[in-house]
Formats: C-alpha cells, structure tokens, sequence
C-alpha cells in the first residue's frame, strides 16, 4: 500500500490517504512545487515500523551446507535458490536492514533478528523450502522486537458488567 503525504483540505481530515484510485490522485495536491516529483515524497507503510522508525536492525541467516535440515536455505540447487534470488531480492527491498548470511556446520538453520530495543527473537527454519524460510523472515522484518506478554483476562475494568441479556421487564 502506498501513502502520500498530501496539503489538508476542509473536505479531508486526514493528513495520510492511500491513493488507490485515480481519482484521488486527480483531485488532491501534493507538498511542494509543481516540479516536485509525487515518486520522492512517497513512503511505504506496508512494513512495522513505530513512528516511522524501522524496528528489526540486523538480521542473521545462519546454516549448514551440509545437513539435510538446511535444504530450505542452502542444501546445493535449494542454496542457488534462497541464497542468491531470495536473500539477494530480500536486501534490495530492505535497504535500511543489515542482512547477514553465517555458516554453522552441524547446525540446524535459523533466522535471527535483533531489534533496536535490544531484544533478539531466534525462528528455527529446519526442513522449510525457501519461499517459507522468506515468509519467515518478512514476519520477522514485520515485528516490533516486544517481548510478547499474555493477558490474564480477556477484558480488564474496574466496572464489570452485569452478565446477561437486558429486557425491559428488568425488576433491579
């Protein structure tokens, strides 16, 4: 999905519209003078970001061009195939993100991502094909590195409700 960030008109509330259509493209005036290119003030927001500011810093492909359980990721023609098309196309479209390919023989293969908070999060990609290992590794591009934290209830207040279904014969 693209945005653009576009001048507040009285009719638009918003600061951020998607431009999906022509029409809006047609009827909405971008920042800047005529002669600035629509293409440089576009950003993408398809991605986790907070705040603007990308999350995952460095992430860390780590296999074996041995064992049969990196076939995903390296295992000869499965190796041509993720380490060169996927992992190659995977840095272009993620300029801001250190990609690190490291060689563990005798180990299983993992993805490890480390955030800027200082967390890192480890996903095992033992026995995946190479699309998988990449589905992988965009959710891990995709998370935002919080420790992920169970709730206890469903529904925390300090007023709960009366269970049950209300009728106006409701003698209280």
């Amino acid at each position: 999905m693209r945005f653009i960030l576009l001048r507040p008109k009285p009719n638009l509330g918003c600061l951020f519209v998607c431009l999906c259509s022509s029409f809006l493209q047609d009827h909405l005036r971008v920042f800047g003078s005529s002669n600035t290119s629509t293409s440089s003030l576009t950003l993408d927001f398809e991605q986790m970001s907070q705040r603007g500011v990308w999350q995952l810093r460095k992430l860390t492909v780590s296999y074996c061009n041995w064992g049969g359980s990196s076939k995903g990721i390296s295992c000869l023609s499965m190796c041509r195939a993720f380490m060169e098309s996927h992992l190659q196309t995977f840095k272009e479209s993620n300029p801001q993100l250190e990609v690190v390919a490291e060689l563990n023989r005798g180990q299983h293969p993992f993805l490890k991502g480390s955030y800027k908070n200082k967390n890192e999060r480890v996903v095992s990609v033992m026995n995946m094909t190479p699309e998988d290992v990449l589905l992988c590794a965009t959710r891990l591009r995709n998370s935002l590195g919080r420790k992920v934290v169970k709730l206890k209830t469903r529904h925390v207040t300090k007023h709960p409700s009366v269970q049950g279904t209300w009728t106006t014969d409701l003698q209280i």
